[in-house]
């Protein structure tokens, strides 16, 4: 009996232009060849889950130290064509300041694609990302996950942007601020954006850059 082989897929979500998009990369190699697929490659025997999730993400996209999160395992038989892979699946996100991303000779593109628009996909690859964009959904509502979408320093209009971006629709402003305030998770940094706005608006940071459980909405 042949023994299935074990992979890591990983989502990776980053806003550019107020637009939630999705990174892909386009494989060479049948039987899904020239088709977009999310970062993924097969785990090796003497190395953690995780570690081979972090490795197959700066071998595909050439960024690394990223926010990290596991969905689930996926074992449908007939996920390959070609053999039984059992997949374990992430959730990646990007800054804004970490978009050098480049891919290697395993694939033959690498680019953004709004989450509302991908393209036709390898594998089961498209259920991943439907997967992991409800799960983002869920999270930006009750933890802190919405400051790892953001640069280190941002505004709270920036910070209701994401929400509605992520959660597509819109939030009352002045309940959304008091929300968020109350929750004690936002450091004023003593600075304001001027440019572009008539009107300074205050600087925040994250209290904590790890992922608090709280209320958000």
């Amino acid at each position: 009996m042949i023994s299935p082989t074990l992979a890591t897929d990983t989502v990776i979500f980053n806003i550019q232009k107020w637009e939630l998009k999705v990174l892909l990369i386009k494989m060479n190699k049948e039987p899904f060849i020239w088709k977009w697929a999310v970062p993924w490659w097969f785990i090796s025997e003497n190395e953690l889950v995780k570690d081979a999730a972090n490795r197959v993400l700066f071998e595909a996209t050439n960024v690394k130290d990223l926010y990290l999160e596991e969905l689930k395992i996926f074992d449908s038989l007939d996920r390959d064509p070609k053999k039984r892979i059992i997949s374990v699946w992430y959730m990646a996100i990007i800054k804004k300041d970490d978009l050098n991303i480049k891919t290697d000779e395993r694939y033959s593109s690498i680019d953004w694609f709004p989450v509302e628009s991908i393209p036709a996909l390898a594998y089961d690859h498209k259920e991943i990302i439907d997967f992991a964009l409800e799960r983002l959904k869920r999270e930006i509502e009750y933890s802190t996950i919405s400051f790892t979408l953001l640069p280190k320093e941002f505004t709270l209009t920036d910070l209701q942007k994401v929400f509605e971006i992520v959660l597509w629709k819109e939030l009352d402003k002045r309940n959304f601020r008091k929300k968020i305030l109350k929750q004690k998770v936002l450091k004023d940094t003593g600075k304001k954006r001027t440019i572009w706005s008539p009107r300074p608006a205050v600087l925040y940071k994250a209290i904590s850059s790890e992922i608090k459980f709280v209320e958000m909405t």
